[in-house]
């Protein structure tokens, strides 16, 4: 199997690279536009201005809000019984798809 892997990886290896390259450069080109829209945000403040749409971009000023909803966690450790009772009730299913899971150092 260690042979497999080592023949995978050399043939691989660029492709591999390129990945590492590419999850890098998303990184800063993120950062980049978080720094952006910072910068636009903090100006339609200045300005007074709750929305905009021009031929780059339609922003619109959302305000913030609260919602309230169930602590699951909480209620399964402080009310087990009704936790589960709710969960006999009400159950939710969620089926995920098998992935490739890449980390990049």
């Amino acid at each position: 199997m260690s042979n497999e892997l080592t023949v995978f990886e050399n043939k691989y290896m660029a492709v591999m690279a390129q990945i590492a390259a590419l999850a890098k450069q998303e990184k800063e080109i993120a950062e980049r536009n978080k720094q952006l829209k910072s910068e636009l945000e903090a100006a339609m403040d200045e300005y007074g201005i709750k929305s905009i749409d021009n031929e780059f971009l339609k922003i619109t000023r959302v305000e913030g809000s609260t919602t309230v909803s169930i602590d699951i966690k909480k209620l399964q450790d402080k009310e087990p019984a009704l936790y589960d009772e709710l969960l006999e009730d009400y159950p939710k299913k969620t089926v995920r798809k098998p992935y490739v899971k890449f980390t990049v150092k």
